[in-house]
């Protein structure tokens, strides 16, 4: 056999060649334990577990620095809470509106305000009542009700006052009057003096001991003893403040009484039949029945009352009087003698509101973000605590108007062909303008 011969392949009949086996690196030890050796996975296991620990860990690390966050503005604000309070002061108490985004849900604003503006008031023990709406114009109905209210009462305590003065006039209360003041008739020499019993006149557990009773206490505000300390008002959402502006506009210039709806004219035709028909707007016919009975259960359901309409425009907000029941000449309070609600300082949270598909990598980078706004809403919180307010000017009409330039462009565009009071712009009444202040608050 030459050199040049090819090697021989392995015969068929003997047997097959065996796989080579991979060398075994572990430690001794570990082997003794039954321990395998350890090994990487495979690269498409590597990206799946790298992945989901990179969003995981983002998000995790995210929620951390929040509540780290919340503590530290908590804090910031904790020993307004531990201030001692005696019988007869509570603290101040603010109003908050809270309106859900356009084209969203109420749970959204919500949400913001229970993370991040919630544990703040609470820490600094300021107590404050919630009004939310779940359809456009509540917020604003309710606000110019309530001074509507107030006007009524004031108009009627006026009325009995003067009643009460005319009746003390009469000649029979004068007598009285004066019989009081001269201690009655003058005795004569032949009346009797009656003795009483000690018993019926006072008894000693009143004036000694442990039976004696103090006085009432009356609790007192911390606005009440300081005006310029008033509660407050925060709306959460830039529509939110624009139906509170607009529900004090309504309260204070507007009509007691809503005013009488325009009746459009009725126009009849003349059927085929030749009976006549008339046609009456719809809005008559939505306000005749205000329940429903299904017609599968034959079950009766309650339709909740439409929103009430303004009663005034803003056109016409320049022509119409200032509240002439109130005494606008000096700061108006209600009989608690705190500052009513249009006299308390007023602050906007703008909600932050992304949408759209073409928004999705700033949407994407929000969420792994929350912390800076954590740390925006909880200071500016805090900032509302301290209290410190500053007169209302023209600037501060525009409160969160950035907010309205995230909103939904065919929720805007079906707003205006509807009239929606969202999308229209906000007017200021110079004369109710003097009266608002508004909280000083370092947006930066």
């Amino acid at each position: 056999m030459s050199g040049n011969e090819p090697p021989a392949s392995p015969s068929t009949t003997g047997e097959t060649p065996k796989p080579k086996v991979k060398k075994q690196w572990k430690s001794p030890a570990l082997r003794m334990m039954g321990i395998p050796r350890f090994s990487l996975p495979s690269r498409n296991w590597l990206i799946f577990w790298t992945v989901l620990a990179g969003i995981g860990g983002g998000i995790a690390y995210d929620k951390y620095e929040q509540k780290q966050i919340r503590a530290k503005w908590m804090k910031h604000v904790e020993h307004l809470s531990q201030e001692a309070y005696p019988n007869d002061r509570i603290p101040r108490k603010m109003s908050i509106f809270i309106a859900p985004p356009p084209d969203n849900f109420l749970d959204v604003s919500m949400q913001y305000f229970r993370k991040y503006v919630k544990p703040v008031l609470n820490a600094a023990a300021v107590d404050y009542e919630v009004y939310s709406e779940n359809r456009q114009g509540d917020i604003r109905a309710s606000v110019a009700e309530k001074i509507r209210e107030l006007r009524r009462e004031r108009s009627g305590v006026e009325n009995t006052q003067s009643d009460q003065n005319s009746r003390n006039n009469s000649p029979k209360d004068m007598l009285a009057s004066f019989k009081k003041l001269t201690g009655g008739a003058p005795k004569s020499e032949d009346d009797e003096e009656v003795l009483v019993k000690r018993s019926d006149l006072y008894k000693v557990r009143d004036v000694l001991g442990f039976y004696y009773f103090n006085d009432t206490i009356y609790p007192h505000r911390d606005d009440e003893l300081d005006p310029e300390k008033a509660g407050g008002v925060i709306c959460i959402g830039r529509g939110a403040f624009k139906e509170y502006m607009a529900g004090v506009h309504e309260g204070l210039l507007g009509p007691l009484e809503a005013p009488e709806p325009t009746v459009e004219k009725v126009s009849e035709f003349k059927n085929e039949d030749g009976n006549s028909d008339a046609t009456v707007s719809t809005e008559t016919k939505a306000e005749v029945a205000e329940t429903t009975i299904d017609e599968e259960t034959g079950e009766t359901k309650e339709e909740t009352n439409p929103v009430p309409k303004p009663f005034i425009r803003p056109e016409q907000y320049a022509d119409a009087e200032l509240a002439p029941e109130l005494d606008t000449s000096r700061q108006v309070l209600n009989d608690k003698k705190v500052p009513v609600l249009f006299e308390q300082p007023v602050y906007v949270f703008a909600l932050p509101t992304i949408v759209g598909f073409t928004n999705t990598p700033r949407k994407i980078y929000r969420f792994f973000n929350q912390r800076y706004e954590a740390d925006d809403f909880c200071r500016r919180t805090a900032q509302l605590v301290d209290n410190k307010s500053r007169p209302f000017e023209y600037k501060d009409q525009f409160m969160a108007k950035e907010e309205e330039s995230e909103w939904p462009k065919k929720w805007v565009q079906k707003g205006k062909d509807k009239g929606s009071e969202w999308v229209q712009e906000l007017v200021v009444d110079d004369r109710i303008a003097q009266r608002f202040r508004v909280f000083e608050v370092d947006e930066k």
